[in-house]
């Protein structure tokens, strides 16, 4: 009855370490963090201008780079996705090599008054 027990207890923990995904690497965020410092998103667009970088931090299995924006977005959201599409580090960044696939960077805009928010995954 004992090893029934124990079998069955080893197989739920194998499986639910199975679904587990990865912690973000120190050494993806330092990277994420230099990218954004070194192109910053005012040179994404007339309209970018006054953006705030706030940073990356990790959330999970994720990266979440946050800014603050001067005013609400275009209220087309496809218009708005690709903005914030194009803010995306490019898909020939070292970051997507050495990311682990199941980890993501999430860019993530608010407005001071936080009346405005908006994301995308990368």
């Amino acid at each position: 009855m004992k090893k029934g027990f124990f079998c069955t207890l080893i197989s739920l923990l194998a499986l639910s370490a199975c679904g587990q995904q990865e912690t973000v690497a120190y050494e993806s965020l330092v990277w994420v963090n230099n990218y954004y410092l070194d192109h910053p998103v005012q040179t994404v667009s007339a309209t970018a201008g006054g953006w705030l970088f706030r940073g990356a931090q990790e959330f999970k299995s994720e990266i979440r780079v946050e800014f603050i924006i001067p005013e609400p977005m275009n209220p087309d959201r496809a218009k708005r996705q690709a903005l914030l599409r194009s803010i995306c580090p490019a898909k020939s960044e070292v970051i997507w090599q050495t990311l682990p696939s199941k980890n993501k960077i999430v860019i993530s805009v608010q407005t001071k008054d936080r009346k405005f928010t908006d994301s995308r995954v990368c």
